[in-house]
């Protein structure tokens, strides 16, 4: 379904999150594709262990919109969204909070600015796998309609995955298949999820870089387990400080199917979320439409001009290399190195990518340099006093993205 050694996309880039620790595990809700990022929450506001914070994100802007706050549920190591009655229900771990992690799995609709603990009445009565489950944690997979909890008990971590019926949301009370988490796997376990007969597994522990990274999305089969596992090194976001993987999900957009992988970013400022993927979409003529053309939000003094195309961007895989493109055309007035516009964050690469463009002819010069920053800004070189810039067109830019 997915090449993981292909190219990847990117959803967010450097998200603050409303509390200062880690990303554990995000959700995308299958109808309105809201994105629902879970943390643990500050230490001083929450000191008991289990207490978490779900994050709204703004897939446009980056931003936090609201939250709601779970008190006595567990680490959130694993999250999973369904859509019933018109909005967002998440499922979660649940309390008694054994070591920091739940023990039972229940489902409740998020409630913005609210916080809920185990005697909320808007929770599924909250249940266990098997008898003895020492931590379980859940996911929901938007096409093939399945619930799958993840558990350990004293014989080790198991997976179980539930029917969902379509017309009513309810997961069935006995599992259809029930299986052991593979031997081979044994790094540090970060996120699962199940898509049909696969079943996504994803590990890894902190690296400075990604060429010390140890991060791996792991696919096993459901109705064949003994085969041995599918493991694929992930090498996405080359440019980010700080790598922790956190959390997998599933998004069902049209006939497209994607899988989403989130990494924590610089813990100096603060535990940043950012989230990639990769797409089911096939390659037409060589050609792979990683992300389609975006809006690109022009700098206070930039205008797109009338008569062109507006100025957009948008990612592209061509022979193995993913490339950032730009259209359109626009006026300025710099008679220094300045900030053009901003990328949308599923835009942003993870270090500065930059290529020459066309610009108004002036003592010679018909070019300058536009290059996209990490934190998605573009920006305009090669003007000054002597040899202002007043239009540039963006059709050729076309840099290596990463």
């Amino acid at each position: 379904m997915f090449d993981l050694s292909g190219p990847w996309g990117r959803v967010l880039a450097g998200t603050r999150l409303h509390h200062g620790p880690a990303m554990q595990s995000l959700a995308v809700d299958p109808v309105t594709h809201d994105l629902f990022v879970i943390q643990l929450r500050d230490p001083d506001v929450a000191p008991v262990e289990g207490n978490l914070c779900v994050n709204r994100v703004h897939r446009r802007t980056g931003l936090v919109q609201d939250w709601m706050h779970l008190d006595g549920f567990g680490h959130g190591y694993q999250i999973g969204a369904q859509h019933l009655g018109g909005r967002t229900h998440l499922w979660s771990e649940a309390g008694p909070v054994r070591k920091g992690f739940g023990t039972r799995v229940t489902r409740f609709p998020f409630l913005p600015g609210q916080s809920i603990d185990m005697s909320a009445s808007v929770l599924l009565a909250p249940f266990s796998p098997v008898p003895g489950t020492l931590v379980c944690a859940p996911t929901v997979d938007p096409v093939g309609n399945w619930l799958t909890i993840r558990y350990r008990t004293t014989a080790g971590h198991f997976y179980a995955r539930y029917a969902i019926d379509p017309a009513t949301g309810k997961a069935a009370t006995t599992p259809a298949a029930t299986i052991a988490h593979p031997a081979a796997i044994a790094d540090t376990f970060q996120g699962f999820a199940t898509l049909g007969d696969l079943l996504y597994l994803y590990t890894g522990n902190p690296s400075a870089s990604y060429e010390t990274s140890n991060t791996h999305i792991s696919i096993v089969s459901w109705s064949d387990p003994g085969t041995a596992p599918r493991v694929t090194r992930i090498t996405a976001l080359p440019g980010l400080p700080l790598r922790e993987p956190e959390g997998l999900a599933l998004e069902s957009v049209g006939e497209r199917v994607q899988l989403l992988f989130g990494f924590n970013g610089d813990a100096e400022r603060g535990r940043e979320a950012s989230v990639c993927l990769y797409t089911s979409d096939p390659p037409v003529q060589g050609v792979k439409v990683v992300a389609g053309w975006s809006a690109i939000t022009l700098a206070d003094g930039i205008t797109p001009h009338a008569d062109q195309r507006l100025p957009r961007a948008r990612l592209v895989s061509l022979g193995g290399s993913t490339q950032l493109q730009l259209r359109g055309s626009l006026g300025c007035d710099l008679a220094a190195d300045g900030l053009i516009g901003t990328l949308p964050p599923w835009l942003t690469p993870s270090h500065p990518v930059r290529a020459a463009v066309p610009r108004n002819m002036a003592y010679g010069m018909g070019a300058c340099q536009v290059e996209a920053n990490a934190a998605g800004e573009l920006w305009a070189y090669g003007a000054s006093a002597g040899s202002r810039v007043t239009w540039i067109d963006l059709d050729c830019f076309s840099a290596p993205w990463a």
